[in-house]
C-alpha cells in the first residue's frame, strides 16, 4: 500500500458530467498535475470523503451510511489505490513528484504548450484551419486581410488601438469571439510588444505572477521579451522588497497549464506570427475576491498601486510600441458554480442585461467603475476577469472602448452558463 492509511484528496475539482442512474463525475486538476479521470457516482463519494481524517474501514462505513449501499473494503482499497496512482492523494509520493516537476519545468527555456491537442487541434495544418474557420464562420468578423496589408490601416487617425479584450473560454465555445478582438489587432495595431493579462486559476506566490519563458505553440514559438520583464523588475524593486519582487518573477508553475495566457499567444501567433516581428509579457493576476469581500478598493493596496505604477511607466519608457491583452471571461452562474436554481431564460436576460452594464463600465476606461460594479453585487456572478481587466484599466487609462462580440455558453442541461466578449480599446 502506498498511500497513507488515512487518504486525503488534493484540492481537486469533482464535476458532474452525467446524471441519472449511471451518474459519471470527472475529476479534474485545476493545477495540470494528474489528468482528468471520470468517475462512477460510488468512486466520486468516496472522493468526498477522503478528508484525511478516516481510515479506509471508516471510509466503508461513511459510505455505506450516506449512500445506503454495501461497499467491501478492498473496494475502497482498490478506488484509493488508483487515485494515488494517478497522483490524486495528497501524501508524500505526490509530494515527490511534484517537486520533481517543478525543479524539471524551472529550467526549461520554453512553456510547452499545455493544451494543445485537447482545447485545440495540435498539428499545425489542422489547427490553421480551425482557428481560420473563426474568422470566416457566420459569427465571426470575416476573412483577415492580406499579409501585405500593413497594420493600421483601418484606424481613425485619432485614434490608437492600445488595448483588447478577449475571452480564455475554451475555443470550441467562444472561438468566434475570440477572432473579434484578433481581428482588431491584426488590422488596427502596430505594436512591437503584447503585455497579456491572464486570469489565474490557481493560487499564485503573490497577486501577480510573471513569467519569463517563452511560450511554444504548434504555429511555432512566441518570444517572451525578457527585456521589458528586467525593467519592470527593476522599477518595482524600487517601492517593494526583495522578498515581494521575488515572488512575483520566480513564480513560474502557475503558468504551466494556464490556458488564459496560452491561449491569447496562440492567437497572436496566428494572425501576426508570419506578418511581422513581436514579443509578449505574460503577467497572470491573482483574485481580487480580498478587495470585494471588505468593499475596499484594489487601488488602495500598495501590491497593487505599486505593480500597476511600475507596469505603466515600463510600457511608457521601453522605446516600443505596447498593446495590452486582456484574457479573461465574465459570469460564471448556475449549480454547476453554487447555484441552487437551473437557469432559466429569464436569469439569462438578466444577466445579459448585467454583463451590457459591466462591460459599459470597462468601455468607459473607468478600472474602480468596473470594480464597483462587481463588488456591489458581491461578486455574485463571478465575473472570471474582475483583476486582470482592473489592471489593464489602471496601467493604460484608455479614452474609450468599443464591445465587438458577446456571447455566451449554456450547458445542455441549463446547470452553468459561461459569458464573455471580446472588446478594443483606444488611447
Amino acid at each position: 500500500m502506498t498511500f497513507s492509511d488515512h487518504p486525503r484528496i488534493r484540492p481537486l475539482e469533482l464535476v458532474p458530467i452525467r446524471e441519472g442512474e449511471d451518474a459519471m463525475y470527472a475529476l479534474r486538476d485545476p493545477y495540470g498535475f494528474a489528468d482528468t479521470v471520470a468517475l462512477p457516482m460510488g468512486a466520486a463519494m468516496l472522493v468526498i470523503l477522503m478528508n484525511g481524517e478516516r481510515t479506509l474501514g471508516d471510509l466503508r462505513i461513511e459510505f455505506e451510511r450516506k449512500v445506503g449501499k454495501s461497499i467491501s473494503l478492498p473496494d475502497v482499497e482498490r478506488v484509493v489505490n488508483q487515485l494515488d496512482e494517478r497522483y490524486m492523494l495528497d501524501n508524500q509520493r505526490f509530494a515527490s513528484y511534484q517537486a520533481d516537476l517543478m525543479a524539471r519545468y524551472q529550467q526549461l527555456e520554453v512553456r510547452p504548450a499545455a493544451h494543445a491537442g485537447g482545447a485545440y487541434a495540435g498539428h499545425p495544418e489542422a489547427l490553421r484551419a480551425q482557428l481560420g474557420n473563426l474568422f470566416t464562420c457566420e459569427a465571426g468578423p470575416g476573412l483577415l486581410p492580406s499579409e501585405g496589408t500593413r497594420a493600421g490601416d483601418t484606424v481613425i487617425e485619432d485614434q490608437k488601438l492600445c488595448a483588447v479584450m478577449s475571452p480564455h473560454i475554451d475555443l470550441h465555445r467562444g472561438g468566434p469571439t475570440f477572432a473579434w478582438a484578433y481581428d482588431r489587432v491584426v488590422t488596427e495595431s502596430d505594436a512591437e510588444i503584447f503585455i497579456i493579462l491572464g486570469t489565474a486559476h490557481t493560487p499564485l506566490a503573490s497577486l501577480f505572477s510573471v513569467s519569463q519563458k517563452h511560450f511554444d505553440t504548434p504555429l511555432g514559438t512566441v518570444e517572451t521579451d525578457r527585456g521589458f520583464i528586467a525593467a519592470l523588475k527593476a522599477r518595482l524593486a524600487e517601492c517593494e522588497d526583495a522578498g515581494e519582487v521575488a515572488k512575483i518573477f520566480d513564480d513560474e508553475l502557475p503558468h504551466r497549464s494556464e490556458h488564459s495566457i496560452e491561449f491569447q499567444a496562440l492567437m497572436l501567433q496566428y494572425g501576426l506570427g508570419s506578418r511581422r516581428d513581436y514579443t509578449i509579457v505574460p503577467i497572470l493576476v491573482g483574485s481580487f475576491h480580498p478587495f470585494v469581500q471588505h468593499n475596499r478598493s484594489p487601488g488602495d493596496s500598495p501590491a497593487v498601486a505599486d505593480f500597476v505604477a511600475a507596469l505603466r511607466e515600463t510600457a511608457a519608457s521601453c522605446g516600443k510600441k505596447v498593446c495590452f491583452v486582456v484574457g479573461i471571461d465574465l459570469a460564471h452562474i448556475g449549480q454547476q458554480f453554487g447555484d441552487e436554481e437551473l437557469i432559466t431564460d429569464a436569469r439569462l436576460t438578466e444577466q445579459w442585461a448585467d454583463d451590457q452594464e459591466l462591460l459599459a463600465r470597462a468601455c468607459e476606461g473607468d478600472a474602480e467603475a468596473w470594480f464597483i460594479h462587481v463588488a456591489a453585487q458581491a461578486d455574485k456572478n463571478r465575473i472570471c476577469g474582475l483583476a486582470p481587466m482592473y489592471v489593464m484599466l489602471e496601467a493604460i487609462r484608455p479614452c474609450r472602448g468599443e464591445l465587438l462580440k458577446y456571447d455566451h455558453a449554456v450547458a445542455e442541461d441549463r446547470t452553468s452558463c459561461v459569458s464573455f466578449a471580446s472588446a478594443a480599446f483606444y488611447e
